[in-house]
């Protein structure tokens, strides 16, 4: 104990003496500590408890209950949609009998709607809260930021958003789009929708809502199932405080197969790796600069292990430091950035929560980690040569062959590993592999750096001087290097998830996001004859970027939608779908199907045009100028296309569903089945989709209804663009343009993602400014043989391009390897899963990768190029 006493004592007194390279040193342990602090606080205070949950989802009552359907219907434990099951044969839904059902419970309307309003771009959609918020049922659901609630049908309240896109203020009017006139009361928002234009009134000012209740007796999920089986869906206080058990659920529901808890744990795995990386990196920098110093306690007599002990006192001491000051950074960063947290996130937190236990970890965690990254710099300073050391020489200037094979031996392990890993969808075999490669690739760096050297020949001088400097002093450079190359990781694996992710919900639609649907609301519910006038496709190239337009229809079965759609030829049909069994499949035959190649992306649902969804693919009516943009064509395949409409076929995304030059058109809801002429395009992996003409339909038979009118754009359209399209359209139309959307996953990683990037700049500047200390005696060595200020600078700038630029690449590669990984591993445990989700495409972000590449080099070198002085103090000999 008493060595060890000595030693802190001595790694303290270092730490005060040298203030400036320990404040690098703690500083790049502290900023992923300070970062891994601040996510999670916010992790912990985004996180609704049930009671939160119940407050902003139900208020203070009970339960929300409304009756949307007449049959059957099943539901989530933690949604309030329903869907129907069965005919719709029940009981007409009314206040009444529910009130009847259950009985002693007060009954708070609530409803939900939208309605056109004017803008001070024109003509805008806003979402429609009907309550009372002087009921003390409701607090919670909505918070009056300002004024008070409405109390007449002629006073409204507006959240900040609308407020906005009105131009009105407290105590002013907002019109709607059919003349009524709103006196503005308050300033309201939704807690969990701080960024929804939203307009709040007491129950019956606006029509055509959808009607839900405030109940105030408890339910519990038994009840919840009662009432499911007469179409009425129910959330309930109690069932959000005791969930059900998955015995208890109702089976057709499965989990979404979108990233979840799994990735985020991932990430956090790998933050952890980054963050011993780093520590590593700055103690293994910091004991090559006391090298002299260590030295001398040997040549007094001190043993290898009082060396060892000394540099593992220094882990102990900078963990220490880092961990208090990490912590602390982050909650006060996550406490000053709350508002901007909660504008980022639309929501507000649940509480602010500091999630002590967390922070009590990664304290202990980088303590931990201090003395674990001091142990190989500890072995590396008590084998070094005392002469060399003492003389001021460089010692080791090339890699050791042992050191190579070791790091390319786990290169490959952690390959095999994620390989295997990712056929069994096991997320913690990933992180071993991640682990093993990155580990395998600092072994590597020092011989990397060697082999740079050597084409350091044919580069300026500068940038020669600095190449050779590194493979000379690889005890130094490696260190640094791997800091930049931990920080990239993490970065770059999260922007190739979150890139992915936005794919696969683009690959969903039936067009591109930013694309344009104009309709008239009751077009979409039943047939109309009444054709859209050509002034609606003017309107929308005068407001949006539009570069086509063009008007589709549907087939009309027995005055209703015919729900059209393409079907396989029988001995191509899966099997076990809907379709084919008219119910839905078992657990056995989905197993069947998953093993049946006839079943491969069936039952994926896509979106088409703005108001239609479908698991089965879509039918369009549209003139043969249309099937370019429709099909997704190419410019040779357009002319046959065109062709095959003009001659009365049906024009096909898939080969498979065309066989001896027909398609089956199935119709209706049990999908009745009228064969057809067909021709197929090739397949591209997009939704799958047919179109004919009008003349075709009604050669087959079939009536035409108006649907929609269609438009790509060359950007996405603006929300003031959206308005202006709306107002010159008069109230008679609706306009829907494709947005993208986030999950809560999405989000988290978003957050991650930013966290990531401000590491990776802070910890390549970090790492040079420690490579910068380490080689200022070089420095002032050029300026004693007469080297000019500029190629003093010229170095330092070299030198910090060479550290940020190997470890921008090698992060780079890490990290888009990992997260392939990721996603590939979840791909794979999608095809164990039937109906098989949307794979995650495989797809790297490069202007990402560039930031990585480039930018992360170029903060690092320009932060030499303005921190190196023209004029250097003279170094004393030691």
């Amino acid at each position: 104990m008493t060595g060890w006493r000595a030693a802190l004592r001595i790694a303290r007194r270092e730490a005060r003496r040298s203030r400036g390279r320990t404040a690098l040193v703690v500083a790049l342990i502290l900023v992923p500590v300070a970062a891994l602090s601040f996510a999670a606080i916010v992790h912990d205070s985004t996180t609704l408890t049930p009671a939160e949950e119940s407050s902003r989802r139900m208020g203070a009552a009970e339960a929300l209950v409304s009756w949307p359907h007449r049959s059957p219907v099943i539901q989530q434990p933690t949604r309030d949609q329903a869907i129907p099951i069965g005919n719709a044969d029940g009981q007409e839904p009314s206040e009444e009998r529910l009130r009847a059902l259950l009985s002693g419970a007060a009954l708070v309307p609530v409803e939900r709607g939208g309605v056109n309003f004017r803008t001070t771009a024109g003509i805008g959609r806003a979402g429609v809260r009907q309550l009372d918020l002087a009921n003390p049922l409701t607090q919670g659901l909505i918070t009056v930021l300002e004024g008070r609630p409405a109390a007449s049908g002629t006073e409204i309240a507006l959240s900040r958003k609308a407020m906005s896109r009105t131009g009105a203020q407290l105590g002013g009017t907002v019109t709607t789009e059919d003349g009524r006139v709103f006196t503005v009361v308050g300033v309201i928002e939704e807690p969990d929708r701080l960024d929804n234009t939203t307009l709040v009134a007491l129950p019956g000012t606006f029509a055509g809502t959808d009607r839900s209740w405030l109940v105030t007796t408890p339910i519990d999920w038994a009840k919840v199932k009662e009432l499911n089986k007469l179409g009425i869906a129910v959330l309930s206080r109690t069932v959000l405080h005791h969930p059900p058990s998955a015995a208890d659920r109702y089976p057709q529901f499965r989990d979404d197969h979108e990233l979840s808890a799994d990735v985020l744990v991932l990430v956090a795995g790998l933050a952890v790796l980054e963050m011993s990386l780093l520590a590593g990196s700055a103690l293994a920098v910091g004991a090559r600069r006391r090298k002299r110093d260590l030295a001398l306690v040997s040549a007094v007599g001190g043993a290898p292990s009082h060396v060892r002990r000394i540099v593992v006192a220094d882990g102990v001491v900078v963990g220490l430091l880092a961990a208090l000051g990490g912590v602390l950074l982050g909650v006060l960063a996550a406490v000053a950035s709350r508002p901007l947290i909660e504008w980022l996130l639309a929501e507000r937190f649940g509480a602010q929560r500091f999630y002590p236990s967390a922070l009590a970890a990664l304290a202990l965690l980088a303590i931990v980690t201090g003395v674990l990254a001091a142990l190989v710099p500890a072995w590396i300073s008590s084998r070094q040569d005392v002469v060399t050391a003492l003389a001021g020489r460089r010692g080791i200037t090339r890699s050791r062959r042992r050191w190579l094979f070791l790091g390319l031996t786990l290169i490959a392990a952690g390959v095999a590993t994620g390989v295997v890993s990712a056929i069994g969808m096991q997320v913690a075999g990933i992180l071993i592999a991640l682990i093993l490669t990155e580990v395998g690739l600092v072994l590597c760096t020092p011989a990397l750096l060697g082999l740079l050297a050597k084409a350091g020949r044919w580069l300026p001088v500068a940038l020669r001087i600095a190449l050779r400097d590194a493979s000379r002093n690889r005890t130094a450079a490696a260190p640094a290097i791997s800091a930049v190359m931990a920080a990239v990781i993490g970065a770059v694996a999260v922007s190739v998830i979150l890139t992915s992710q936005s794919q696969q919900q683009a690959a969903q639609l039936a067009g591109n996001m930013g694309d344009v649907t104009v309709y008239r609301p009751d077009d979409v519910t039943k047939p109309s004859t009444t054709t859209i006038p050509p002034s609606v496709a003017t309107a929308i190239r005068n407001t949006m970027p539009v570069a086509e337009t063009h008007e589709i229809k549907l087939l009309a079965c027995d005055g209703g939608p015919c729900f059209a759609h393409i079907r396989p030829p029988v001995d191509r049909e899966c099997p076990y779908s809907p379709d084919v069994l008219d119910r839905e499949p078992t657990e056995a035959e989905q197993q069947s199907a998953r093993a049946d190649q006839r079943c491969t992306g069936v039952g994926r649902t896509h979106r088409y045009f703005g108001s239609f969804s479908s698991p089965n693919g879509f039918l369009a009516v549209a003139t043969p100028d249309a099937a370019k943009t429709l099909l997704h064509l190419h410019p040779d395949e357009v002319a046959a296309a065109q062709n095959a409409l003009r001659d009365g076929k049906i024009v096909v995304n898939d080969p498979n569903l065309l066989a001896d030059d027909k398609v089956l058109l199935a119709t209706g809801t049990r999908a009745t089945t009228i064969p057809a002429p067909g021709h197929a395009t090739p397949n591209r992996d997009r939704a799958p989709i047919a179109m004919m003409t009008e003349e075709t339909a009604r050669s087959l038979g079939f009536d035409v209804s108006t649907s929609t009118v269609y438009a790509t754009t060359t950007r996405m359209p603006t929300e003031a663009e959206q308005d202006a399209l709306t107002a010159a359209l008069g109230g008679e139309y609706e306009v829907h343009v494709d947005r993208p959307t986030e999950s809560d996953v999405q989000q988290a990683l978003g957050i991650l993602g930013l966290v990531a990037g401000i590491i990776t700049l802070a910890a390549a500047a970090l790492a040079t400014g420690l490579a910068a200390a380490d080689g200022r005696r070089d420095l002032t060595t050029l300026a004693a043989v007469g080297a000019t200020p500029t190629l003093r600078k010229l170095l330092s700038l070299s030198q910090a391009g060479v550290i940020a630029g190997t470890g921008g690449l090698l992060g780079t590669a890490a990290g888009v390897g990992s997260a392939l990984a990721l996603l590939a591993a979840l791909n794979v445990g999608y095809t164990k899963i039937w109906p098989q989700p949307a794979l995650n495409p495989l797809t790297i972000p490069w202007p990402n990768i560039a930031i990585s590449l480039l930018v992360v080099p170029a903060v690092a070198m320009l932060g030499a190029a303005l921190f190196t002085r023209s004029r250097l103090p003279i170094e004393r000999r030691e």
